[in-house]
């Protein structure tokens, strides 16, 4: 499939926000023509965008920017640390 550009009907993008894939890959069938496989490919790749926006807009709110990903570093620093601390001697 060639990578095209849909302007997704909200409808779609309700049943992928929804968690509904299989819906979401009906309705864009039947707006489009495109094939079942074209179609899961689309629906695919509008949830990974719908999930990387919302996961980086929730991030900026929650955590108030690099919040999350410090404790993150933070975790691993000490994972890191405890592993060479008892297996690395």
């Amino acid at each position: 499939m060639d990578e095209q550009q849909f302007s997704f009907s909200e409808d779609v993008i309700a049943a992928v926000d929804n968690g509904r894939k299989i819906e979401a890959i009906k309705l864009l069938r039947e707006e489009t023509g495109l094939g079942l496989a074209d179609a899961k490919h689309a629906i695919d790749a509008l949830a990974r965008e719908r999930r990387n926006d919302s996961a980086f807009d929730s991030n900026m709110t929650e955590e108030g920017g690099a919040g999350g990903m410090i404790k993150m570093i933070v975790v691993i620093a000490i994972i890191l640390g405890a592993y060479w601390y008892f297996f690395a001697n």
